[in-house]
């Protein structure tokens, strides 16, 4: 099983799922019916759209990238500016301390508008 997408917006996660299981690609949301028991958003319980099969991520990530607005797929691996964890391209949050990845807005909605 592999992570896909997190988001704190679970319509959105609910839709990506939804693209990937017509595609016939099998998936699983971890944290779906989690809630942030803290005043403060954290990462540890958004919902988080896996693929089950490890061999179905590549074509799942390459679904999900003109939808997502970006090449996900092709996502770099960032270094965490809070605890220096190395993260995986595709996390909008740190999996280790849930700072938000440089260049993003603080909501999790997308981009940040210029």
């Amino acid at each position: 099983m592999r992570e896909i997408f997190v988001n704190q917006d679970h319509a959105r996660v609910g839709f990506y799922q939804s693209v990937l299981e017509e595609a016939g690609i099998r998936t699983f949301i971890r944290n779906e019916f989690a809630t942030n028991i803290t005043e403060m958003p954290s990462a540890l319980f958004f919902p988080t759209l896996c693929v089950l099969d490890d061999d179905d991520f590549e074509e799942a990530m390459q679904l999900l990238g003109p939808i997502y607005g970006e090449a996900t797929a092709q996502a770099v691996d960032w270094t965490c500016p809070k605890c220096n964890e190395v993260v995986p391209g595709n996390f909008e949050v740190c999996w280790q301390c849930s700072t938000l990845r440089p260049g993003l807005s603080h909501n999790l909605d997308g981009p940040e508008d210029d």
